[in-house]
């Protein structure tokens, strides 16, 4: 039996006609605001009528041109990416999360904005306070311009950055 076919019997009518365009359907509860200092954790439940292949955190100080990804991983029931630190100084960062599916269709979220202002009390901070994750962050570069290291954020927790090669 289809995904749409199931979604329908099960009342998800919405979700029946979303998943049958084949591409991946993201839901994702958008991240308002973390801690300062405070790796920011994003999550999003991810579905399609094949094969979910890969699901991605596009990240970026909101002084930054060009975003850094890290693939999400998945926890049993959704997706979710830790991000590095913003240094002192960046008040939000933006994001957006990507997925395609094993026949090469892709979706995305919306983009969102995580503040990190330390003067507005943020009500549920969204942080990750997990050691293994925080110290095993593997970030990639988008464009070239962003050089051998990642800017506007720390370097601790970063095992491995991923520059772009220049042609």
């Amino acid at each position: 039996m289809s995904l749409s076919r199931r979604l329908a019997l099960l009342g998800l009518v919405g979700l029946a006609s979303v998943a049958a365009a084949d591409e991946p359907t993201i839901d994702h509860q958008p991240v308002e605001c973390s801690t300062p200092g405070k790796n920011a954790r994003i999550c999003a439940y991810v579905l399609d009528d094949g094969e979910v292949k890969r699901v991605r955190a596009y990240f970026r100080s909101e002084r930054q041109d060009a975003f850094y990804w890290s693939d999400m991983s998945f926890d049993g029931i959704q997706f979710c990416a830790t991000l590095p630190i913003a240094k002192d100084g960046v008040r939000a960062i933006d994001y957006y999360v990507w997925a395609v599916d094993d026949e090469f269709q892709t979706s995305r979220t919306r983009p969102g904005k995580i503040s990190l202002a330390p003067t507005s009390p943020c009500a549920y901070p969204v942080i990750d306070e997990d050691a293994d994750r925080t110290s095993n962050l593997h970030v990639h570069a988008t464009s070239d311009d962003q050089g051998d290291e990642i800017e506007d954020f720390e370097t601790q927790g970063i095992v491995e950055f991923v520059p772009v090669k220049k042609k």
